[in-house]
């Protein structure tokens, strides 16, 4: 897999000053990551997440947050609330994942804002969508840009549903699950299908 590049978001020089002026040691260290692969794209992953003692995971999602959704989701939001706990701890970010198996209350698709929605709801505390944002990708959730379809290639329903499938969170691994499984399930019926028929034969 080729590894992801920040996008010409900001200059190398704005990089320079947000990390000089992060608030915390976390955003320092996404902004100089940022920045260090703006400069030199062909740079080792390895040795920049060894020089900052963070994974190869970590990396790969602050870049992607960045792509995605631009500067402001690097910048840390928690400001001023050092030594207060997470808005959702372990059980709470067990509650949103199994929330976010079903649909929305409004039936649409889930959104940053309507996660947002949901943690004050459940938590009684404000977020913003960019904190939303960053737990969805906490628990492997990301956003879905789905094959464009050719208009006269496909049937309007066909076109349709592309839509639907597009912007669509999906957490990581699920729907490679699922058709894993649909795969294994028409295996298994064509192989008791050659059985029955090699029974009759015999």
């Amino acid at each position: 897999m080729k590894a992801l590049i920040p996008l010409n978001h900001l200059s190398a020089d704005e990089l320079l000053r947000r990390q000089r002026h992060a608030s915390t040691a976390d955003e320092r260290d996404r902004w100089f990551a940022l920045r260090t692969l703006t400069l030199h794209p062909d740079a080792s992953r390895a040795v920049l997440v060894q020089q900052l003692g963070r994974a190869r995971s970590w990396l790969s999602r602050v870049v992607r947050l960045y792509n995605e959704h631009g500067p402001d989701v690097i910048e840390d939001h928690r400001k001023g609330r050092a030594g207060q706990p997470p808005v959702l701890d372990a059980a709470g970010r067990a509650a949103l994942d199994a929330r976010l198996q079903a649909a929305p209350d409004d039936g649409g698709e889930w959104t940053a804002r309507k996660v947002a929605e949901w943690i004050e709801l459940h938590t009684g505390r404000r977020v913003d969508p960019t904190t939303a944002l960053l737990y969805l990708h906490r628990l492997g959730y990301s956003r879905q840009k789905g094959r464009p379809v050719h208009p006269k290639a496909a049937s309007e329903e066909a076109q349709q549903e592309q839509q639907k499938k597009s912007g669509r969170w999906l957490k990581q691994g699920s729907e490679r699950t699922q058709s894993s499984g649909s795969s294994s399930g028409a295996r298994t019926k064509r192989g008791t299908a050659r059985k029955a028929s090699s029974a009759k034969l015999g």
